[in-house]
């Protein structure tokens, strides 16, 4: 279990210890206390997380949009329910901001209660019409493994986190959050939208990565969409009982040879021994001026070509920009730092920097730096 835990990057602990964790938890029943009363969440925390929560929890920092923006509707028979878009959306546009009805850790440290029973407890502090749509959700796991309350927790969770104590052997802060809509989201291995979690405000938003039409569904990655159509499968099989048919994984054999390729270069492309530090090839004249700029410019490709968007698209875009203005190019500068700003729904302050640098691109910190510094002597 230590190496598990240590080892599952989703965890963030390379310190983990299973006894003392165990020995250091205290556990409560908590229902979250919201401004609105139609709001609900049942959560079992450990008592410190809990007391780091703030009463009653500040509205969320973005609104889910005015008008439907998305209908719950059957997906193919195999799929069941899905999210469809109601009407077009944008690049970057809020699909729904949700609050969780159930909050829980991610490894809870109990001997004494099972995990079903726990849940079960959680579900008696919700209003019936809410444990109606709990219930209604998919369940992928057989009667051989848990029972169905535990069934539907485990099939329709999405990882969040929560701040945690700073003390010996702390909580984990990963969680599992059941959300009533955006959990029925469907998997795409080239998904259009995304999640981002606000734990000062317990709310996660949806984000469209790329325009969605009226109609479309809307899509997630249940798991890491860089590997291999057949590693892909193999998890989503062992993870959630099925074999993965979006269209990214449809294609034919040679396409798919190529896909691969193309996903294996994404997921080492910051490693990469070829790309030199920002500074590095400011200062380096016998570098191409455009050597980082052509890098991140054949990711954002290839991440289009994948419907990765979900995979540091905007720092691409951000570095591209960032090079062009290195170059004093005016025109290409506007055009990817506008690119780059259109990334950021979920931060206006960064948004209106970018737009200030747009409009006076000489205001930008590293203007020019490697029209200048490549000049100067070195040691």
């Amino acid at each position: 279990m230590n190496a598990d835990i240590r080892s599952n990057a989703l965890l963030d602990s390379p310190y983990f210890d299973l006894a003392g964790h165990i020995g250091n938890r205290a556990y409560c029943l908590h229902n979250v206390v919201y401004a609105h009363a139609t709001e609900e969440t049942a959560a079992l925390l450990d008592i410190g997380v809990k007391d780091l929560l703030a009463t009653p929890m500040p509205s969320p920092t973005v609104a889910s949009p005015k008008g439907v923006a998305f209908n719950i509707r059957q997906s193919d028979p195999k799929n069941g329910l899905g999210m469809f878009a109601a009407r077009n959306i944008s690049a970057g546009g809020i699909i729904v901001v949700e609050r969780p009805i159930l909050v829980a850790p991610y490894l809870i440290a109990l001997e004494s209660h099972r995990e079903s029973e726990l849940f079960t407890a959680l579900l008696r502090r919700l209003s019936p019409e809410t444990v109606a749509r709990f219930m209604s959700l998919a369940n992928c796991k057989p009667e051989s493994e848990c029972d169905m309350v535990e069934g539907i927790v485990r099939t329709n969770a999405i990882a969040i986190t929560l701040d945690v104590p700073d003390v010996p052997h702390p909580e984990l802060a990963t969680h599992r959050g059941i959300f009533l809509n955006i959990s029925r989201c469907n998997h795409s291995c080239g998904p259009n939208a995304k999640w981002q979690w606000d734990p000062v405000t317990f709310a996660l938003s949806l984000v469209a990565l790329r325009p969605i039409r009226a109609g479309q569904e809307i899509t997630v990655a249940y798991i890491a969409p860089t590997y291999s159509r057949a590693e892909r499968r193999t998890q989503l099989k062992s993870m959630y009982n099925f074999s993965c048919r979006c269209e990214f994984c449809a294609r034919p054999e040679a396409v798919t040879y190529r896909s691969d390729a193309a996903r294996s270069e994404l997921r080492a492309f910051w490693a990469a021994d070829h790309l030199p530090p920002f500074e590095e090839w400011c200062l380096d004249a016998t570098m191409s001026d455009y050597a980082l700029i052509e890098a991140h410019k054949r990711a954002v490709a290839l991440i289009e070509s994948e419907g990765l968007e979900v995979l540091d698209y905007g720092k691409h875009l951000d570095a591209i920009a960032m090079g062009y203005g290195a170059l004093r190019d005016v025109e290409q500068f506007r055009a990817w730092t506008w690119r780059a700003r259109d990334c950021r729904p979920m931060d206006p302050a960064g948004s209106r920097v970018m737009q200030n640098w747009i409009t006076d691109p000489e205001t930008f910190p590293v203007w020019g730096w490697r029209t200048s510094l490549k000049t100067f002597p070195q040691d």
